[in-house]
C-alpha cells in the first residue's frame, strides 16, 4: 500500500500545494479542494464581521467585510 499526501511545499519551499481530496484548515475555517477540483468552503462566520478584509458568507455568497 502506498500514501500521498495530499499538501506539501512544493520544490524550493517556497509554496504550499493542495492536491484534490486535501484541505487547509485555519482557525475553525477549512478549504477543501474536492473530486471535481473545486473549492469548498466550510466555518467560515454567515454575518458581516465588521472587520474590513475579513471573508463571510452572505447568504452563501462570499464576500468581504469593509470593516
Amino acid at each position: 500500500m502506498s500514501y500521498t499526501t495530499k499538501t506539501y511545499k512544493d520544490s524550493g519551499g517556497d509554496r504550499q500545494v493542495v492536491a484534490v481530496g486535501g484541505s487547509v484548515k485555519w482557525g475553525d475555517t477549512t478549504f477543501t479542494i474536492d473530486a471535481d477540483g473545486d473549492i469548498v468552503v466550510t466555518g467560515i462566520p454567515t454575518a458581516d464581521p465588521s472587520k474590513a478584509g475579513a471573508l463571510y458568507s452572505n447568504s452563501g455568497v462570499l464576500t468581504i467585510s469593509a470593516g
